[in-house]
């Protein structure tokens, strides 16, 4: 859940800071995603797991064989190329959404964490379980919508075994995220809506 809000924040924070850069730059609005695409490309060359929605690279997570395959520092680099290729894209005046790539955070976040439990021997034989409480706590607490992401998990899984272990995630990833949203124009509480 830590790690998980750190970097839905950094995944909030970095996206806003590079559509502000695109906006400011003077240059015709339609070369903008032109040069986002370009830099999502070089990005994509070394992390091809960056290009499109990334449900693909999920299901890629969930397989423990393809995700012990894949080279540790790929594992521990995706999400950060996840958010720069996010930023990039969007930003940049592209088109795209939100939140898959925050799932696609969320869930190669909690790879990340099984890869390097399991490289020193502590962590269990089923990464599963931290992909999929991965993709709510970021998520959920970037989004500030955490019972939305709860009943999300219940679904996605068929299950309510995660629900526990998501809960506790959601709600330290919350308390990491705080103010902090991935929807600039989303209101703190019902009484500030004109």
């Amino acid at each position: 859940g830590i790690a998980c809000g750190a970097l839905g924040r950094l995944y909030s924070s970095a996206f806003y800071r590079i559509t502000d850069t695109f906006a400011a730059l003077p240059i015709p609005r339609g070369v903008r995603p032109a040069l986002g695409g370009l830099a999502v490309g070089a990005v994509g060359l070394a992390i091809p797991g960056v290009l499109g929605t990334g449900y693909g690279e999920v299901q890629v997570l969930l397989d423990p064989r393809h995700l012990l395959a894949t080279p540790l520092w790929i594992v521990l680099l995706l999400p950060f190329a996840k958010i720069a290729a996010t930023g990039l894209s969007i930003g940049s005046g592209g088109s795209g959404g939100i939140f898959g790539p925050g799932m696609v955070i969320g869930g190669a976040t909690g790879a990340a964490l099984w890869r390097l439990a399991h490289l020193a021997g502590v962590g269990s034989h089923d990464q599963v379980a931290f992909v999929i409480v991965g993709m709510a706590a970021c998520f959920g607490a970037i989004a500030h919508a955490p019972i939305a992401v709860l009943l999300m998990v219940a679904e996605m899984t068929g299950s309510l075994a995660l629900l526990p272990p998501a809960m506790v995630a959601i709600a330290l990833a919350a308390f990491v995220v705080g103010d902090s949203t991935i929807y600039r124009s989303q209101l703190g509480r019902r009484s500030d809506s004109p």
